[in-house]
């Protein structure tokens, strides 16, 4: 476990999402492992709590898109450690009963490519029509290429350190698609895929509104963009 970083990313724009956060990010940093978060514009009073929660390396992103702040977060992580445990400050239940639970399991691996939490299919059930049609989609297309028919796409996962030199590669914003861009990174490259189930359910506030479908879209958009990009990525 001393090899692996946690990393992550703050977006903080409520006092709900202050909250959640604060309390993912603390609860990230009592692990006695670095954990890297890049920041993307939170209140000033939100960064400083932040900055003063133990084993935190904290960052203030250079890049205003997503892909941006994902790819500078994971180059100062593979600064510190040979693994990446990234997942999302927003998964404050999966953080505080799975995180010690997949890093011992990923420690225990005798050949360590990527560990996927994959969603049960009890927990897949509690998203939105829309969002499981379009994350099938999805992952039929991941688990065509890689070879292993799974749950891809639940947001947090380890990986290599090797893999970052990759992201120089990356041209424009795919947002999201970076995961199907290290997926695929993954299986050219020949690591292992390994898989853990996890109940991570939908959030309690989502909604199959007009603007959440279209965001969905976009991810989907973006996903295909960071598939077809790495494909064509010299090794």
């Amino acid at each position: 476990m001393n090899d692996i970083v946690l990393v992550g990313g703050s977006w903080i724009r409520t006092k709900d999402e202050e909250e959640l956060v604060l309390e993912t990010i603390q609860t990230l940093s009592s692990f006695s492992a670095p954990v890297v978060i890049v920041d993307r514009g939170s209140p000033a009073e939100a960064k400083e709590r932040i900055r003063n929660f133990p084993n935190i390396h904290f960052f203030e992103s250079s890049d205003t898109t997503t892909v941006g702040q994902i790819i500078q977060a994971n180059r100062e992580a593979a600064k510190l450690g040979k693994y990446l445990f990234y997942t999302q400050t927003d998964k404050y239940d999966f953080v505080k009963t799975d995180v010690l639970r997949i890093m011992h399991f990923y420690s225990s691996l005798e050949k360590k490519g990527f560990c996927i939490p994959s969603r049960t299919k009890e927990s897949i059930q509690t998203y939105p029509a829309y969002q499981k049609i379009q994350e099938a989609f999805l992952n039929f297309f991941v688990s065509d290429y890689v070879g292993i028919v799974e749950d891809y796409f639940a947001g947090p996962k380890i990986y290599p350190a090797s893999l970052v030199s990759y992201m120089d590669h990356i041209k424009g914003e795919i947002g999201w698609g970076i995961e199907a861009y290290l997926y695929v990174l993954g299986k050219r490259l020949g690591m292992p895929f390994d898989f853990t189930p996890v109940m991570i359910n939908a959030p309690k506030d989502i909604e199959p509104t007009e603007k959440t479908k279209l965001y969905r879209l976009e991810i989907t958009k973006w996903l295909i963009d960071g598939f077809m990009q790495a494909v064509n990525v010299p090794l």
